[in-house]
């Protein structure tokens, strides 16, 4: 099967970046070295090509309420010019569909960046069919855009030279600007608790904005970087943390979900809620540089208590680091062990995001 290009393939290559697949397109694992990357990301800012996520436009004056019942969070904790976190639930089990970032661009214009963007599609399309009347055009539009994202302490610096008016994009605000003389929409984020930005692009355009990024001394970041910040940071992972069987309340995330609004998955959701989650998710930190592998079991006490979902290599903690679903009396502090092809290693279980790095010059 042939993977899908991102406009800024040639970009990459001309970069001299390693590619791979993710989410069916080709996509740069990383430039300069995974190292470099991390350290930029860390002390300056990186750019990294997003457009393996899809695009989905939803429109119309009856658009607010078809979201409203297909997903999970409350609209109206969010509100015209502003993104919130979502999920797309199973109506029988409430279990993850998809996970995805909603932007509120106008009253009546809503885009979508979902991992699955045909199976969002269906479900929406699906919602629309059952509310005769519902007035509202729903689009994949991941072909026409390229979705850029901007992070690191200096992010911002670089975002207002970028476009002026975007200084006083904060929290999930979201903006149509111009860029290179194109239309955009940028989205202000925190990714994992650092501050940036996230840009939708017009393909024709997003040549001329990543090279004005790098011509401002921002780094190119490729997927490497993106999955060692991602465990660090307790970003979850659809494939991994995420998909069907597996509900918010497993992964903590219940403030992705307004339980008082009523949107598919909502009953199904509320039981489990009541009978209580017979495993959770948490955070393992290897006590060497051993990097656990999705399926290694989890034992606490010699028997097997969960597994895990994502492993990688910390170069905050200079040693492995997990996810893993664990029984719910796996509490932070607990030592584990994750046994493996290569036998067991110990590990402590953690919170994340990771504590802040000492300040330079401190004892750490």
């Amino acid at each position: 099967m042939s993977l899908h290009r991102s406009p800024l393939h040639d970009e990459h290559l001309r970069l001299g970046a390693r590619m791979a697949e993710s989410e069916g397109r080709s996509m740069p694992v990383e430039y300069a070295g995974l190292f470099q990357e991390y350290q930029a990301h860390r002390r300056a800012s990186v750019v990294w090509d997003a457009s393996d996520l899809g695009s989905v436009r939803v429109s119309g004056p009856g658009a607010g309420d078809l979201l409203r019942r297909t997903l999970s969070n409350d609209l109206d904790r969010c509100g015209p010019g502003r993104s919130q976190y979502t999920f797309l639930l199973r109506e029988a089990d409430g279990s993850i569909v998809d996970d995805l970032m909603l932007w509120w661009v106008e009253s009546d214009l809503f885009l979508l960046t979902p991992s699955l963007p045909g199976v969002l599609l269906a479900a929406l399309r699906a919602a629309r069919a059952a509310a005769p009347g519902a007035d509202c055009v729903i689009e994949d539009v991941s072909a026409d855009r390229v979705l850029l994202a901007l992070q690191g302490p200096q992010a911002a610096e670089r975002m207002a030279e970028l476009a002026p008016a975007a200084a006083s994009l904060s929290g999930s605000g979201v903006r149509r600007l111009e860029l290179h003389g194109a239309p955009a929409l940028v989205a202000a984020t925190r990714f994992g608790g650092r501050s940036g930005f996230e840009l939708q692009l017009p393909p024709a355009a997003a040549l001329a904005v990543h090279r004005s990024l790098l011509a401002r001394g921002v780094a190119p970041a490729g997927l490497a970087m993106r999955e060692t910040h991602r465990l660090e940071a307790g970003i979850l992972r659809h494939g991994f943390e995420l998909g069907p069987g597996t509900t918010p309340l497993e992964v903590g995330y219940e403030r992705a979900v307004g339980f008082d609004t009523d949107f598919s998955g909502r009953e199904a959701l509320l039981e489990r809620r009541r009978s209580g989650v017979r495993r959770i998710l948490r955070t393992l930190a290897m006590t060497d540089r051993r990097i656990p592998q999705p399926g290694e079991e989890v034992l606490l006490d010699g028997a097997a208590v969960g597994r895990v979902t994502s492993g990688t290599f910390s170069l905050r903690l200079r040693r492995g680091l997990a996810f893993a679903f664990v029984a719910p009396e796996v509490a932070p502090g607990s030592r584990v062990s994750v046994r493996g092809a290569r036998g067991s290693a110990d590990a402590t279980v953690v919170t994340t995001p990771l504590p802040p790095e000492p300040a330079a010059g401190a004892r750490s």
